[in-house]
């Protein structure tokens, strides 16, 4: 009876590391991970899968963090993706300081619009004006936001 106690309130570290889901933070953050890297490469989850050997549907189970992904399919992943397989655990399990956390979510957020298929189009046509333009461009859309 006491044992079955203690190890019901003991956690281990990989409890610790999951969510409420019960999903790990790690495999959610693989996912997010591949997520952007394919859609930066404006790759469907059809073509992925195809590429590494998996449905589509695995590759959404993947990305959401439902499924965990085996490490020679992640290895397959990444070259598909043109990435190194380190990419997808940078700053994995780093705390962020208290100074730094503003500037770590405004560059997920960044990171986040770049690899959507409109953030996509902006950048392209951002790097289609001449430079000498940019700024110009700039002051204009800011103009734009704080009439809003």
């Amino acid at each position: 009876m006491l044992q079955k106690t203690l190890a019901d309130t003991t956690s281990t570290p990989t409890e610790a590391a999951s969510d409420q889901t019960g999903q790990h933070v790690a495999d959610m953050e693989l996912g997010k991970r591949i997520k952007k890297r394919r859609q930066q490469l404006r790759l469907s989850q059809t073509a992925l899968g195809a590429a590494v050997g998996v449905s589509f549907q695995q590759i959404q189970k993947y990305e959401r963090g439902a499924n965990r992904v085996s490490s020679s399919t992640l290895y397959e992943i990444a070259h598909v993706l043109e990435t190194p397989i380190t990419y997808f655990f940078e700053g994995l399990g780093q705390r962020s300081t208290l100074a730094n956390c503003e500037l770590n979510r405004k560059a997920a957020i960044r990171e986040e619009f770049v690899a959507t298929d409109e953030g996509q189009r902006l950048v392209d046509a951002f790097l289609a004006i001449p430079k000498k333009m940019r700024p110009k461009f700039i002051s204009l859309l800011a103009t734009f936001s704080r009439e809003l």
